[in-house]
């Protein structure tokens, strides 16, 4: 099987234009994004949902009309528009991915955005509670879900969400471990636990 050479655009996504500026040609169209290195990057993949395959009227629909698959659909194209510039893990983005999968498949991939309540999203952490027994795998699954719908509010994508505040994540217990001071050290090398004895007690 050949291996694919990588190139430049695996790595990094946009392209130096001879104006000084950094660029990427998108469905036959040139989209410029300033001469800082950085800040292009960033406007790029604050523009990448829209400028990949996505008409700006789509993402701007109400909450009404618009579905929970487009909204899915638009958070994980920028997502994966992250992990082609380096700044997102593909194992992250993998996870981002399975988890909204099951969110879809819980809730149902043409459920309108704005019939989704709080309760519903209760309903989905007591399903995640009942099948992970993992507390650090339960709150990625609802980490994922609320950095989508914070996504979707902080960039005008939607203009309300769900109280995703109402939804706390699962508590983690951390045990402290039992240690021996320097005196129960002294008394367990000179009666083990083991011995029943009575004549070798202290």
């Amino acid at each position: 099987m050949k291996r694919r050479r990588k190139t430049r655009s695996d790595k990094f996504p946009l392209t130096l234009h001879p104006t000084g500026q950094y660029c990427k040609k998108i469905k036959g169209k040139i989209h410029y994004f300033g001469t800082n290195k950085k800040q292009a990057l960033q406007r790029y993949l604050d523009q990448a949902t829209y400028l990949h395959g996505y008409e700006s009227s789509m993402a701007q629909r109400s909450n009404g009309s618009m579905t929970l698959k487009e909204l899915c659909d638009l958070y994980l194209r920028y997502q994966h528009a992250k992990v082609i510039a380096g700044e997102l893990t593909p194992k992250h983005h993998s996870d981002q991915i399975g988890s909204l999968s099951k969110f879809m498949s819980f809730l149902g991939k043409g459920r309108r955005l704005k019939g989704i309540s709080a309760l519903d999203l209760q309903n989905y952490k007591r399903k995640l509670q009942n099948t992970y027994g993992s507390v650090h795998r339960l709150n990625l699954h609802l980490s994922i879900m609320k950095a989508m719908f914070h996504w979707a509010r902080k960039n005008g994508v939607l203009e309300g969400i769900p109280n995703i505040d109402a939804i706390s994540k699962g508590k983690i217990v951390h045990r402290q471990k039992f240690t021996y001071n320097p005196e129960q050290i002294n008394i367990t090398e000179r009666c083990p636990v083991f011995c029943k004895d009575s004549s070798n007690k202290i």
